[in-house]
């Protein structure tokens, strides 16, 4: 599993949701505070491998929605090869946390979390700790 650089850092979190909107809201909310830094959004699977590459985030938050995510081989697989020691959070309906499972999600949440819950979600899927 991939750590926080120093010890207290941020989590460098990458917000991947097909609604460019909905990703930047996602970002303002991790922002709240100093657990978590976003280090950028994308709404398509190619940017979110390319972001992946290029920041190798501690946490890949993405919508389980998005368009081809299992185009071309597991979308979740692909980034682990790229980054192997990132943990993913998957957001979508209450239905879909098995979705999550089959796809290897390390957490699941569901879209109607309230704020805070987000921030807990993110440093709960890295092993850290929400106190």
């Amino acid at each position: 599993m991939t750590q926080p650089d120093p010890v207290g850092a941020p989590l460098r979190v990458l917000v991947v949701d097909a609604d460019e909107r909905t990703g930047e809201s996602l970002s303002r909310l991790l922002c709240i505070g100093d657990r978590c830094a976003v280090v950028g959004t994308a709404s398509h699977v190619a940017d979110a491998l390319a972001l992946v590459a290029e920041f190798a985030p501690d946490v890949l938050v993405v919508d389980l929605r998005l368009p081809g995510i299992d185009a071309g081989g597991p979308f979740i697989a692909r980034v682990r090869d790229l980054s192997p020691g990132i943990r993913v959070l998957a957001l979508g309906a209450s239905d879909a946390a098995a979705d999550a499972t089959r796809l290897g999600a390390d957490a699941f949440i569901r879209k109607t979390f309230r704020p805070r819950e987000l921030v807990d979600a993110v440093l709960a899927a890295s092993g850290a700790s929400a106190t």
